[in-house]
């Protein structure tokens, strides 16, 4: 089978992704504007800034393009979109919080400029005013699925908090926290943006599966941006993830790949939160390859999702779906010096 890498045919900008969307996310915007004045005078302006931190709104980009995928889009296609953003911009708020970051896309982080209270409730607001926006729906069913979605990104997000710094920590149970707490979204985002275009059962689930795919792959590589991005460059506090002993894929290889010695060491890094600790672990992360791995683990979950692509029929927007994985590809590889990842095999 072709890997992502082969079928690429090049870098891919994320440009190429929105546009057969790009009228329906400007709507997706002016929507999560009007959200402010939802709000009490006295909280609007906290979720003004809130929303206006706005990345590339890929979960509202995923469910506009799994609808246009499936027939013609609607203004419940735009509602969803922006109730899977409130849900996500959310969970940053909270995310911030417990990791103490103080920067997210160029700009202080809610926690860093209101304190943690503010944003614990804040966060809270997001959340239930999406559910609020979700009971609109004339089929519950979409209702019942977000609630659901929200959920599982919650529950997800308390099993990781569970197991920080702990060293026996399987690759296994670091996949099922990608899948709750990061892929879910992205898989509810396909799998009802193509449930709201009246899309049979097979096509919708083949959506769901690439929104997973695609999801557990954009975790990965966000946990190695964390350890081998230039902050500048990602715009956002790094190193949180090891400061808070939340271990990642990266470090879990380093784990696996290190002697006996250096895994003691490592556990003493990883808790002295030291210049020198971190010097080690950035020597030993280059030295056992441990971003090769990664990008491996990245590249089988962007070839999953590429072939469940396959039962949609062709168009710009299922055109558009495949162009969103090999733009992750190449971010990924760029992380590498552009390099694709030497095997395992060749690793020992």
């Amino acid at each position: 089978m072709s890997t992502a890498a082969d079928r690429s045919g090049g870098a891919f900008k994320f440009s190429d992704v929105l546009g057969p969307i790009e009228p329906a996310l400007a709507r997706v915007e002016e929507r999560l504007a009007e959200q402010v004045g939802a709000f009490h005078p006295g909280v609007s302006d906290y979720v003004r800034y809130a929303l206006g931190t706005q990345g590339k709104r890929l979960r509202p980009a995923l469910a506009l393009l799994g609808g246009g995928a499936c027939g013609a889009l609607n203004n419940y296609h735009t509602t969803f979109a922006v109730i899977v953003e409130m849900i996500h911009l959310a969970t940053l708020v909270h995310d911030d919080i417990m990791d103490g970051a103080t920067m997210r896309r160029h700009k202080l982080t809610v926690s860093a400029r209101w304190g943690s209270e503010i944003s614990v409730l804040l966060g809270d607001c997001l959340f239930a005013h999406a559910l609020k926006l979700a009971t609109d729906f004339p089929d519950m069913e979409v209702c019942r699925r977000i609630a659901h979605a929200t959920n599982v990104v919650c529950e997800g997000e308390i099993l990781q908090t569970q197991r920080r710094f702990d060293l026996e920590l399987s690759i296994e149970d670091y996949l099922k926290f990608v899948e709750m707490k990061t892929a879910e979204l992205f898989a509810v985002s396909c799998e009802l943006g193509a449930f709201l275009s009246g899309a049979a059962v097979p096509v919708k689930d083949s959506l769901r599966n690439y929104g997973m795919a695609l999801g557990i792959a954009y975790q990965i590589y966000d946990d190695c941006v964390d350890i081998f991005e230039q902050e500048n460059e990602a715009g956002k506090s790094l190193g949180t993830d090891l400061n808070k002993g939340k271990l990642t894929l990266p470090i879990l290889t380093l784990l696996r790949r290190a002697s006996e010695a250096e895994r003691d060491q490592i556990s003493i890094d990883l808790t002295s939160h030291s210049i020198q600790g971190a010097a080690r672990l950035a020597t030993l992360v280059v030295k056992h390859r441990t971003l090769d791995a990664s990008l491996e683990m990245i590249e089988r979950y962007l070839d999953t999702a590429l072939d469940s692509l396959k039962p949609l029929p062709p168009s710009e927007f299922t055109t558009a779906l495949r162009n969103l994985a090999f733009f992750l590809q190449s971010r990924s590889l760029a992380l590498a010096g552009g390099q694709k990842p030497v095997p395992a095999s060749a690793n020992h």
